[in-house]
């Protein structure tokens, strides 16, 4: 009887997770520049009795929001930390790989394009559901990365940081033809495009903080572009703290730390502070990996379980 009672428990323990999944729901957006699906992850423990932080989720190339929830797993950690995550749709009408057009000028401005359809998103989500409205985030992969940047860039006013795997600098291509260059060798001047990104900001600018992970056998996206990264947005939180290029803020890293994931790789966590000295930064350069969602799981595309996981790491940055 006692073994059996022991089991029953073991069972339930082993069950409680899955009883406290969260759930899925459906949604569009539509403007003057078109319309976009979306889905959304709601937490067992949303209520709307509490402000509960969201994060915007941005697919790479060829993938979908359920992939892109599978192999990053980021609806997981919403489930335990109490948060919503959003995953928008690029259709293959928009671009034939469904990557989010980051590479076109149309698409790199507030208030048009996709970055606006994507705003549209989140201030329909906070009008509709109990939003932290200063705990909104976004993040993507590739394409998504570097869409992720660009709203940064472009609607600083709705997120507090922005998380990066795979992506480019604001601005690294402002048309197709400059866009496998970029991805190839990175931009030519990342603090030009510090200072672009600032300008772009407008009225709305505020402080970005950011999170960059980057594999160092990616083959589709250079590692020198998670360098261009740090440096287009330490430029422009340079400009951000005081209004003035000198360096308040700088791409030379205020610590490091070195790590290896067990059974997996070897990486490099590098901190850039403010000035005043708080953690405004920071890029992990993880050995060996080549184009995938680092830590992501095998269930989705693009991932890779032996780095550490940057759906974690993310979450751990964004809510400081």
């Amino acid at each position: 009887m006692r073994r059996r009672s022991l089991l029953l428990i073991t069972a339930i323990l082993l069950l409680a997770p899955m009883v406290r999944a969260g759930t899925w729901t459906n949604g569009t957006v539509t403007n003057s520049f078109g319309s976009r699906n979306y889905k959304l992850w709601i937490p067992d423990g949303y209520s709307r009795k509490h402000a509960v932080p969201l994060v915007m989720m941005l697919h790479g190339c060829t993938q979908t929001p359920d992939d892109f929830a599978a192999g990053t797993q980021m609806n997981q950690v919403a489930d335990r930390e109490n948060f919503l995550v959003v995953y928008p749709e690029q259709p293959a009408g928009a671009n034939a790989l469904k990557c989010w057009n980051w590479f076109e000028a149309a698409h790199q401005s507030r208030g048009q394009g996709e970055p606006m359809l994507l705003a549209d998103i989140i201030k329909k989500l906070r009008g509709t559901y109990k939003v932290n409205p200063k705990r909104v985030f976004v993040a993507g992969a590739s394409a998504g990365g570097a869409m992720a940047a660009i709203m940064g860039a472009t609607y600083p006013d709705l997120f507090d940081a922005i998380g990066i795997q795979s992506g480019l600098a604001y601005k690294s291509a402002t048309n197709l033809a400059e866009a496998r260059p970029a991805m190839n060798h990175g931009p030519a001047d990342p603090a030009r495009l510090g200072q672009l990104a600032f300008q772009s900001m407008g009225k709305t600018r505020q402080k970005m903080r950011v999170i960059v992970f980057q594999g160092t056998k990616d083959s589709a996206v250079a590692q020198v572009n998670a360098d261009a990264l740090i440096s287009q947005w330490a430029k422009t939180n340079d400009y951000l703290d005081d209004g003035r290029a000198n360096n308040s803020v700088d791409d030379v890293a205020d610590d490091s730390s070195q790590g290896v994931v067990a059974n997996g790789y070897a990486f490099t966590k590098y901190v850039y502070n403010d000035r005043s000295g708080k953690p405004l930064m920071e890029k992990w350069i993880v050995q060996d990996m080549k184009h995938a969602w680092s830590g992501g799981s095998p269930k989705g595309t693009y991932t890779d379980p032996k780095g550490p996981n940057a759906s974690e790491e993310m979450w751990r940055f964004f809510k400081g």
